[in-house]
């Protein structure tokens, strides 16, 4: 079982929108960290990340100097570099999330509200364990992941009937 520093911040006094609670926020994490992985086993190790909510104007300038795409986006995720086995934390990264975009795909997808962040909390701790979709095969594990875990919290198939970006 991982324990879990959790930094978590609002970065804009902009942001207004429900937001999970950090409670939320960190079962949802502990709950893919907990999930078995070839990549990167964060098992009996603290485990160390940062969580920020920021407005569109902050996420799509983080999404065009990253990724090339010069627009809001749901959430980014940062990995860092593991850190050798001695030391006591590993620090895994930042999840960074624009709730008004979060907001505005549950409204558009008939999706609870809670139930969007849960998925993009699983979604982004995925990444900064190492998982990715760029390519098809990654693509399916990393999503038969995510619909597992979300359906032990009692949370419907995200990508049901859902075109993929």
């Amino acid at each position: 079982m991982s324990r879990l520093y959790l930094r978590m911040a609002v970065d804009d006094a902009a942001v207004t929108l429900p937001l999970p609670s950090r409670a939320e926020a960190r079962r949802v994490i502990l709950r893919a960290l907990s999930a078995p992985s070839a990549r990167a086993s964060a098992d009996d190790r603290i485990c160390e990340l940062s969580l920020t909510f920021v407005a569109d104007a902050e996420i799509a300038a983080l999404n065009a100097g990253y990724r090339g795409k010069a627009k809001p986006t749901n959430c980014l995720s940062f990995p860092q570099d593991r850190l050798p086995a001695m030391f006591r934390r590993d620090l895994l990264g930042d999840i960074v999330i624009a709730p008004a975009v979060v907001m505005r795909e549950a409204a558009e997808q008939g999706k609870r509200l809670r139930d969007h962040y849960r998925h993009l909390l699983i979604h982004s701790t995925l990444h900064l364990l190492g998982y990715d979709h760029e390519v098809v095969a990654e693509a399916q594990e990393m999503e038969a992941l995510e619909i597992r875990l979300l359906a032990e919290m009692g949370v419907a198939d995200p990508y049901l009937n859902q075109m993929h970006e």
